[in-house]
């Protein structure tokens, strides 16, 4: 088993609740789960985790949660899925992944952590809205840093795709380190919760 969990205690009872059961943390202390098929079966899953990517997909209502699982053997040789932070979808004629609004916009940061001149509006995995705050065009592309509350700020590298208003202009991210990424998933997830408090009634 790995030592380093995918997923924080929030999200975990967060999916166990929208998933309809609670296990305290004095039985799961970490969000694993035992796999036990037999040894056929867990043969099987076992092959699968090694060449293909699992994941565990729940909807409510026109959103698509979608969670990496990592395939992991343990000391004794016993199979455990890991869940890591969900990538979210808006369904619809094309889906897409959900955006999420900043009520305050972050400012992009400079590696020397001073304040750049661009301000995100909006955010997904794959793309960001940002504002140019000095009356400048946008840039074609930026490498800058995004502050999170209370931790590291996360690495963005975007390419400009096209002006949506008159201040606003929407960047494609390339694929950032997967500890960046992983953390801007678990990021956006955390939002997603607060703003939809229905999924965590039972």
């Amino acid at each position: 088993m790995t030592d380093k969990s995918l997923l924080n205690r929030d999200e975990l009872e967060y999916i166990q609740q929208i998933l309809g059961y609670s296990l305290s943390p004095s039985t799961l202390p970490t969000p694993t789960f035992r796999v036990d098929g037999g040894a056929a079966a867990n043969a099987l899953f076992a092959a699968l985790g090694r060449q293909a990517d699992l994941h565990l997909e729940a909807v409510f209502g026109d959103q698509r949660l979608r969670f990496p699982l990592q395939l992991v053997e343990d000391e004794f040789h016993a199979l455990h899925l890991e869940l890591g932070a969900p990538g979210i979808f808006q369904n619809g004629p094309v889906q897409r992944p959900w955006r999420l609004p900043l009520d305050t916009p972050l400012t992009l940061l400079h590696d020397n952590g001073q304040a750049s001149s661009l301000e995100v509006h909006e955010l997904s995995p794959a793309g960001v809205l940002l504002k140019s705050t000095d009356l400048l065009p946008p840039p074609d592309s930026f490498a800058l840093w995004l502050p999170l509350p209370d931790q590291e700020p996360v690495l963005l590298r975007g390419n400009r795709v096209r002006h949506t208003s008159s201040d606003l202009t929407a960047f494609r991210l390339e694929m950032p380190p997967a500890s960046h990424a992983e953390r801007l998933r678990h990021f956006i997830f955390q939002q997603h919760r607060l703003r939809h408090p229905q999924l965590q009634q039972r």
